[in-house]
């Protein structure tokens, strides 16, 4: 019998394009594409070739598809290695056992996921199931930082929270628990994503 590494998983990856033409701005620049629970395998192999088919990279800018954890083995084979795998979500689990249905961030890594979302509000909110408190948020963050991955951690206001003036308070409700449970050097490696709840799905603009 022959058994996969996960080496062997990313053997076939294209080769991407990426390519020493920064675009203007001091910084890194992150783009995220989270694909939700969408996609069969057929659909989701078309939609890998528009992205090996899509032009270079400028080389401050890091591109990260977060697709559902039943695909990520596909992707990680067949998509252009200039834009990196992540998964929507990981369990508090820091390492195997008994976790009926949750996937650890070490597994993520070790399969070879570079980025993680966490709390994203449709996993805050719950959709029909009990949702993910600030404090559960901030302790999956650290887990999956500490497993060696990095981490897009949304946040965001709903539309009445808006409407009543206080955004900033939410935000800072929803961070206030990883602030106090990261380290310095872990900040490194986490991109706060603003993505508030009245803007998913509705084609409104989420300005500051």
């Amino acid at each position: 019998a022959y058994y996969f590494t996960t080496k062997d998983i990313q053997r076939a990856r294209p080769k991407g394009s990426s390519v020493a033409n920064p675009v203007p701005g001091p910084r890194k620049y992150l783009i995220g594409g989270n694909w939700k629970s969408n996609g069969s395998y057929e659909e989701n192999v078309e939609r890998i070739k528009v992205f090996n088919a899509a032009g270079p990279i400028p080389d401050n800018v890091e591109v990260v598809l977060c697709v559902p954890y039943i695909h990520i083995p596909m992707v990680l084979s067949q998509l252009r290695e200039d834009i990196e795998v992540g998964a929507q979500n990981c369990g508090n689990n820091t390492e195997d056992g008994a976790f009926t249905g949750e996937v650890g961030a070490h597994m993520l890594k070790d399969i070879g996921c570079t980025w993680v979302i966490i709390g994203h509000s449709e996993r805050r909110e719950g959709f029909g199931m009990a949702g993910e408190p600030e404090g559960l948020c901030a302790e999956k963050c650290k887990i999956a930082l500490d497993k060696g991955l990095k981490v897009m951690f949304a946040i965001g206001e709903k539309k009445e929270e808006r409407e009543k003036g206080v955004t900033m308070e939410v935000c800072a409700k929803q961070l206030e628990p990883l602030a106090k449970l990261l380290a310095p050097q872990d900040w490194a490696n986490v991109a706060i994503a603003y993505e508030p709840v009245w803007a998913i799905g509705t084609g409104l603009t989420a300005t500051p």
